[in-house]
């Protein structure tokens, strides 16, 4: 089972994939989001992970994968690390900490509500 959708985050206009699914097939997800072929993307003990992409096709962009276990607080960890991807690929140098917390709150909300509503 899987579950996979994209956002824009809003002002900076980067897109945000984010990729749910059993750990053994997250190989074969992440190829059918990104076109990229790669035999492990998570580690062993890795439950959940955000990369930072840039291809020919779709410029720069982020992708986060969750695994089955997925649960809030691993939300809010991810949040802040695609937080931070997101402002790097704006060009966002040296955030205002409203600027950085309105950016990880948002990438989230989005997430939280999608998986949790």
């Amino acid at each position: 089972m899987s579950d996979s959708f994209q956002f824009q985050l809003p002002i900076y206009n980067v897109v945000i994939k984010v990729i749910k699914g059993e750990r053994d097939n997250m190989a074969n997800l992440f190829k059918k989001s990104t076109g990229l072929n790669t035999k492990v993307v998570l580690y062993p003990m890795e439950l959940a992970k955000t990369i930072q992409l840039s291809t020919h096709d779709e410029g720069s962009y982020i992708v986060i994968l969750f695994t089955e276990h997925i649960n809030t607080p691993m939300i809010v960890h991810e949040a802040v690390h695609a937080g931070k991807a997101a402002m790097r690929i704006a060009g966002v140098k040296q955030p205002d900490e409203e600027t950085e917390a309105f950016i990880i709150q948002y990438c989230f909300s989005v997430i939280d509500s999608y998986f949790n509503s």
